[in-house]
C-alpha cells in the first residue's frame, strides 16, 4: 500500500523548472518509493547507491 507523502506536490512543482532534484533524509522514510513513483512516466530515476553512477556526478 502507498501513502501519499506531502512533498510529492513539491517535487512536482520543481520538476517543472528543475532538471535535477536531490532528496535526502533518514534511513526508511520512502524516499525511493517515493521518488520511483513519481519517476513513472517521463522522468529518471538515479541512485547514488551504484559506485559507478556515483563516481561520474563526484
Amino acid at each position: 500500500m502507498y501513502i501519499k507523502r506531502h512533498l510529492e506536490t513539491t517535487i512536482e512543482k520543481l520538476s517543472g523548472c528543475c532538471k535535477v532534484l536531490l532528496v535526502t533524509g533518514p534511513r526508511q522514510v520512502g524516499k525511493t518509493t517515493l521518488l520511483r513513483r513519481l519517476a513513472e512516466g517521463n522522468r529518471t530515476y538515479v541512485t547514488m547507491d551504484d559506485i559507478s553512477t556515483y563516481a561520474a556526478w563526484q
